[in-house]
């Protein structure tokens, strides 16, 4: 219910103009692309708001992954360049679970007005062969 429940929600964003960006797992070395073990990470960002904002975030494993961890954090722009927005309530989020392919989040904020933010995702995927990967994909500014 809950995964239903979570797939129509993402439907009904995308279909209220929602800003969606995909990364696509690129070919390194010999071009096998398989050697990710993520193979897409899909944002869907809104500002819902001056003061609100949401983010669902679909993650593909390249197989079943024993175990994972996808961490959901809001980052916002300064000057320097982009950082925690420690300032908003509830800035990093964490996804723990086991013997998925595919995982989608959803969160919402109370952001600040005028401040542009994105979405950084490191999704981390673990095997019972004890090998692990690590994968770090940014959202489009919104």
């Amino acid at each position: 219910m809950k995964k239903k429940t979570l797939c129509l929600l993402l439907v009904l964003v995308l279909t209220m103009g929602l800003t969606a960006t995909f990364s696509f797992a690129d070919s390194i070395g010999n071009g096998d692309a398989s050697t990710y073990s993520t193979s897409s990470v899909g944002f869907g960002t809104k500002r819902l708001s001056d003061t609100k904002a949401s983010a669902s975030v679909n993650v593909i494993f390249t197989s079943v992954a024993d175990d994972y961890v996808i961490a959901i954090v809001l980052q916002k722009k300064t000057s320097s360049g982009w950082v925690t927005a420690t300032d908003v309530s509830g800035s990093a989020h964490y996804y723990r679970g086991s013997n998925k392919q595919i995982v989608l989040t959803y969160d919402e904020w109370t952001v600040k007005k005028g401040v542009v933010y994105r979405i950084k995702c490191v999704s981390t995927d673990m095997y019972d062969s004890g090998v692990e990967y690590k994968r770090t994909t940014y959202s489009d500014p919104f």
